[in-house]
């Protein structure tokens, strides 16, 4: 007795319909991965410098010294360093297509942890879709990230 022969595999039509829906599926995913990426970035930054000024902070005290956290090179897109003295303690470098902003001069922390200027200081780390998360800085010397994140570019 013969047995009839079976074809295993995809016949092309099964196959153009599988790559037409993996398309259409590819189509409507990609924008939103962007957003999440941007997204992601901007809070990713937003944390490192929380972090870097949490660590002058506390250097500044450790240390009985004055720390400074200030921008790298053309301002705070190049990135930024803790530094006192003129001795770096920490080093950071933006994810790129971000757009960030705080004061030209750097955070000055005293050795009692106080800021050296008075009143608050306010950073924005943007992203160019328009995410953007706010760094604020109490008189105290206290860094904290806004709640929320923004999509229309503004900190209030």
């Amino acid at each position: 007795m013969r047995t009839i022969p079976t074809t295993r595999g995809f016949t092309l039509i099964e196959l153009v319909i599988a790559v037409s829906v993996l398309a259409l599926l590819a189509t409507l995913a990609i924008p939103m991965y962007a957003s999440i990426v941007a997204s992601n970035r901007t809070r990713a930054a937003a944390y490192s410098l929380v972090s870097a000024l949490t660590l002058a902070r506390s250097e500044a005290v450790k240390r009985n010294v004055p720390v400074s956290v200030l921008p790298l090179g053309g301002g705070w897109q190049a990135g930024w360093e803790v530094e006192t003295g003129g001795t770096m303690i920490a080093r950071n470098e933006p994810a790129p297509s971000l757009t960030l902003s705080g004061p030209l001069a750097g955070v000055s922390y005293q050795p009692n942890g106080r800021l050296s200027t008075p009143g608050m200081v306010l950073f924005t780390v943007s992203a160019t879709t328009g995410y953007t998360r706010c760094v604020m800085i109490d008189p105290g010397g206290r860094a904290t990230l806004n709640p929320g994140e923004r999509n229309d570019g503004s900190c209030v």
